[in-house]
């Protein structure tokens, strides 16, 4: 297929670092396997694993080479190729405006193909020594004031609670999910919903644990700012929250175990 058509945009498709991930094709010189080593395409063309590059772990197998039309030219290692394909049709969404500080111009934003989500990266912008770590992220404090109801939910055995009001829906996590690159920290990844696209936190992660995708989605939206929470599953709305032992956890008459009450109004203050 040609690198560029009239009216047509199109782009190579790839997984990389466990991300779907999207270069504009006319960015692209060359797509060939590695030499025998895996570290070169025919002895020439030094391969740098893409996801190191972006602050991830190194990507498991030999993989395929991808040579992006930069200056200067840079030879990545990827984990497989989906191929090249017409995007000019796929609904584009820019970065939530955090994760857009966080990436700068390395991930222009995310398209949806035929369902599923990509992360589009911009070639110019690609590091070509391994990207430094971002900052680690301010965790929401525990809320001090409690609404008359909450959604309470599950995340890798700790239970959560968030204000009603706060709630916009919650749907599970589906292939219109990407993780993001690079070293897991509390957003692991990004999802598509609605016409936005929404970042997706992983609570646990503030405290240490590693962040894992979950089957659900609790969505929260206050003053313009939203965010995606992984959720294992969702334990009900209750009400009459009394204070517990631990700071920031309380209970309600029909939830004994303790939960951590979310101040979404200072984290997205």
């Amino acid at each position: 297929m040609p690198l560029t058509e009239p009216g047509r945009r199109l782009c190579l498709l790839f997984q990389a670092g466990g991300c779907r991930c999207a270069v504009e094709a006319t960015s692209v010189i060359e797509v060939a396997a590695p030499d025998a080593t895996g570290r070169s395409i025919r002895g020439s063309l030094e391969l740098k694993d893409l996801s190191t590059l972006l602050g991830g772990a190194p990507e498991a197998g030999p993989g395929m080479g991808v040579v992006l039309d930069v200056s200067p030219t840079l030879a990545v290692r990827v984990g497989s190729i989906e191929g090249v394909t017409d995007v000019s049709g796929a609904p584009f969404f820019q970065l939530p405006r955090h994760l857009g500080d966080a990436w700068g111009r390395i991930i222009r934003g995310a398209l949806l193909h035929q369902g599923k989500l990509f992360l589009e990266l911009g070639p110019d912008a690609l590091p070509h020594a391994p990207r430094p770590l971002p900052p680690r992220a301010r965790a929401p404090r525990p809320g001090a004031t409690l609404a008359d109801q909450a959604l309470v939910f599950q995340s890798q055995g700790r239970d959560f609670a968030v204000p009603m009001g706060w709630v916009s829906q919650i749907v599970p996590a589906s292939e219109a999910f990407c993780p993001l690159p690079g070293p897991p920290g509390a957003a692991v990844g990004v999802s598509a919903h609605a016409g936005s696209l929404w970042p997706v936190v992983s609570l646990p992660a503030f405290g240490g644990a590693a962040a894992e995708r979950e089957a659900l989605l609790i969505l929260t939206e206050l003053a313009g700012e939203h965010v995606a929470w992984s959720a294992s599953r969702v334990i009900g709305v209750h009400s009459g929250f009394v204070p517990a032992e631990g700071p920031g956890e309380f209970r309600s008459p029909s939830s004994p175990r303790p939960v951590l009450f979310l101040d979404l109004q200072e984290m997205f203050s």
